[in-house]
């Protein structure tokens, strides 16, 4: 059964969600950070470009002490890998020991998770851990985004209407979750209202290229 356009996820986001991470750590004294936080960012963009040559150092990293920094880049390698379920795991552990100190940070971490097993089509844990990242940060609407991406990819169209409807409250000309509820009315049917979706996503599409750049 094909899921299209909703199991799409992009690995551009999922390395810009990792560079973002690196900002998110555990705070300590910036002469001691520097160098292990150095080493993550390289660590995470090698991780997309060559997984399993991050995924050694990571290894070695972990060897030497590097604690849930190499963790996390080891995280990243699995899923570029394609170990989604491993990957997956690996993200909610993390977020487990995190706690809930810093919740932003948390809650990209279940985020994460939720992405990982969604892509390993484990869809009662991608869901456990996306719900587990909005209870953190019910304000992002870019989790509602991904929750009901999730929930359409298994055909829980009126779920995912909800979870868009979440995102748009907070962010109510942001384009992608628009058309994508736009094409979950097309799954429901509802063809009329696929059509406002799809009109209004263009209309905010035309008014962005039409801006001048800063």
């Amino acid at each position: 059964m094909r899921k299209e356009p909703f199991q799409q996820i992009y690995i551009t986001k999922a390395l810009a969600l990792a560079l973002a991470t690196v900002l998110l750590l555990t705070f300590v004294p910036a002469v001691q950070a520097a160098q292990p936080e150095k080493r993550l960012t390289d660590c995470l963009k090698r991780a997309a470009q060559s997984p399993d040559q991050a995924a050694a150092e990571a290894e070695s990293w972990m060897k030497k002490a590097g604690g849930d920094k190499a963790r996390l880049c080891r995280a990243y390698a699995q899923f570029h890998r394609g170990e989604f379920n491993v990957a997956g795991a690996e993200f909610a552990w993390l977020a487990s020991k995190a706690g809930n100190k810093d919740k932003t940070y948390t809650a990209s971490l279940h985020a994460k998770a939720g992405l990982a097993f969604s892509r390993a089509n484990d869809h009662v844990n991608a869901e456990a851990q996306y719900t587990k990242a909005l209870k953190l940060e019910p304000q992002d609407p870019e989790i509602w985004v991904d929750r009901a991406m999730e929930r359409a990819s298994i055909e829980r169209y009126w779920d995912a209407i909800e979870d868009f409807n979440q995102a748009l409250t907070l962010m109510p000309d942001m384009t992608e979750a628009i058309r994508m509820r736009g094409q979950a009315w097309v799954k429901l049917g509802q063809d009329r209202k696929a059509f406002e979706d799809f009109q209004r996503a263009q209309l905010l599409e035309s008014r962005e290229n039409s801006s001048p750049s800063p």
